[in-house]
């Protein structure tokens, strides 16, 4: 709204774009959780659809869904076909030439690539509604997966870097805070209803999962002192059992000598 009323953006034109459910294999296998009205996108051919294709479903039945392409043929979808979409909500958004867009779909086309979490700007939007970004590219009309991209979580913004930062720490961990914080070149506001918890949440003990290598190095140096401490055990017992075998020889001996001592006793008695 800033942004337009500075004359930052132009004449903004009414849009969809298409919202990810995020749903697992499961969750696509089972018909019953679709209705009428969600879109599935593929991302891979399968019979009568091609890849990167999206299609409504405008029919649920027990064993297929009915849907309808962007020309208003009709196909049908089963269970065996959950793999290859993803499945999607469709929402209005106004965009103007001008806007920051993010895409959250990758697209490896030959006239068009994009990248997930990748933060475009629009130069322009046509009289065919096609998007057109500063660095040249034109979004195709498959292409719905965007968003304004100006505010963005703290995970998709690592390997990004802008000149501010804005901030909503309420229970932000550690680990994302400082992702975020880290972000901007020259300024960093925070926002919080509560300061001291923040601070507590911040400075805490961090709860992320070891990596692999962290890992090893933390089992190793455990391994390494467990080792030294073996080997000590070892010399200890080893010499333990040198001073038993010594003294058992020296039993022995004491035992042999005094059988001879009375087997010539014996004989000198006859």
């Amino acid at each position: 709204m800033i942004r337009k009323q500075n004359g930052e953006l132009g004449m903004s034109v009414s849009m969809t774009r298409d919202v990810s459910l995020n749903w697992t294999t499961a969750q696509k296998t089972d018909l019953r959780n679709f209705r009428p009205g969600q879109f599935l996108g593929f991302h891979r051919d399968v019979k009568g659809i091609v890849k990167n294709e999206t299609i409504e479903v405008i029919q649920v039945e027990d064993k297929r869904l009915v849907v309808r392409n962007s020309r208003g043929k009709k196909r049908t979808i089963t269970s065996k076909q959950a793999k290859a979409f993803d499945v999607f909500e469709r929402h209005a958004i106004d965009i103007a030439p001008g806007d920051k867009l993010l895409l959250s779909a990758n697209r490896r086309d030959l006239a068009f690539r994009a990248t997930n979490g990748e933060i475009v700007a629009v130069s322009e939007i046509d009289s065919k509604d096609r998007i057109h970004l500063e660095d040249g590219r034109i979004l195709p009309p498959s292409f719905k997966q965007f968003s304004h991209g100006y505010a963005v979580t703290a995970h998709r913004s690592q390997g990004k870097s802008v000149d501010s930062v804005i901030i909503s720490g309420d229970g932000m961990r550690k680990e994302l805070f400082y992702v975020a914080a880290s972000r901007g070149k020259e300024e960093v506001l925070v926002f919080t209803s509560d300061k001291e918890r923040l601070r507590e949440s911040v400075a805490a003990e961090s709860t992320a999962r070891l990596s692999a290598s962290e890992l090893v190095r933390r089992r190793g140096a455990g391994l390494n002192q467990g080792i030294r401490r073996g080997r000590a055990l070892a010399r200890r017992l080893a010499l333990l059992a040198a001073q038993q075998d010594s003294t058992f020889t020296r039993r022995q001996d004491f035992l042999n000598k005094h059988k001879v001592e009375r087997t010539n006793e014996r004989s000198l008695s006859r």
